[in-house]
């Protein structure tokens, strides 16, 4: 298989990872509901961990120092980012989080950019620029303000930004991307569990509403455990920024997701704003130059065959 065609599948594997987390504002909401913010946390990524190393344990003879270690800075990353935006999501929507979060897909490049010194094409700082702009028209209020929700939101877009280089930085190094995935989650699942107890966050199961359960039942096994993986798996081969980008649907799918089962309103304004986060990853992943090339390769193919 050529690198190109796996940086391609990796990067549409990506866009299935958005699809998934696109669930994942409305069901936090559901989960919330009955349970405190990290007894979820705790939750979905101790069980997930301990799902993944059953299923996967024969991956155990590859553990080494290097795993642990790179799978816990990542797992901190999900552990403070998640955290923040579960409060946050106290504080506004599902809708409107989704979409402030997309913010990262300038915050990557600028980061790639400043750490890795690695230039981003002027095409993707101009549909960074529209999904920011799509951004604004489908969370701004009409006095133009963030709320705390959404600046907490931001916070995690930050984080996230940085959890992206990372896991692309790590991912190649490490022998088992499962292993590595469970070091993730159980780290996080720790420090949620040790932040819960610190707080005095009460959980009584008798009171968790089936709501809440199948919330926590779509965080774990399919935000959690299967997203994450493939995430770790896309990106040794996926682009940073491009990802980033690819990344930005999330939001549209969490759109979908509140308008259906969260019962949000659309207006035309968050219509416009969808359009052109739709028109911004498609400007970024259109490449002209490859179209035009790979015509001029079937025509040359074809000349060459009548000889």
């Amino acid at each position: 298989m050529e690198v190109s065609k796996k940086v391609w599948l990796s990067e549409m594997a990506m866009l299935l990872v958005a699809m998934i987390w696109g669930g994942t504002f409305v069901a936090a909401q559901f989960a919330q509901e009955t349970i405190p913010t990290f007894w979820i946390l705790a939750i979905r990524f101790i069980l997930a961990g301990l799902m993944m190393s059953l299923v996967f344990w024969k991956e155990w003879k590859k553990l080494d120092k290097k795993t642990i270690r790179y799978g816990a800075t990542i797992g901190l990353l999900l552990f403070s980012g998640i955290g923040v935006q579960m409060v946050g999501l106290q504080f506004t929507t599902p809708a409107k989080q989704s979409f402030v979060l997309v913010s990262y897909v300038i915050i990557v490049p600028l980061m790639e950019w400043a750490f890795y010194k690695k230039k981003p094409a002027k095409k993707i700082f101009v549909s960074g620029v529209l999904c920011l702009i799509g951004v604004g028209l489908l969370s701004l209020n009409d006095q133009l303000r963030l709320s705390f929700g959404d600046a907490c939101t931001l916070v995690y877009a930050l984080v996230f930004s940085v959890q992206v280089l990372k896991v692309a930085d790590y991912s190649p190094q490490v022998d088992s991307l499962i292993l590595f995935s469970i070091f993730q989650f159980l780290t996080a699942g720790v420090l949620s569990l040790l932040l819960a107890l610190i707080t005095r966050e009460v959980l009584v199961v008798e009171t968790v509403s089936k709501t809440s359960f199948w919330g926590i039942v779509y965080l774990t096994i399919f935000n959690t455990a299967l997203a994450f993986t493939i995430q770790n798996m896309a990106q040794k081969y996926a682009r940073p920024a491009n990802t980033a980008l690819i990344m930005a649907t999330e939001s549209i799918f969490g759109a979908l997701a509140a308008y259906f089962f969260a019962g949000e309103i659309f207006d035309l304004r968050k219509i416009i704003g969808c359009s052109l986060i739709f028109i911004a990853i498609f400007s970024a992943q259109f490449n002209p130059k490859a179209l035009v090339a790979g015509k001029k390769g079937k025509k040359h193919d074809r000349q060459a065959s009548t000889f």
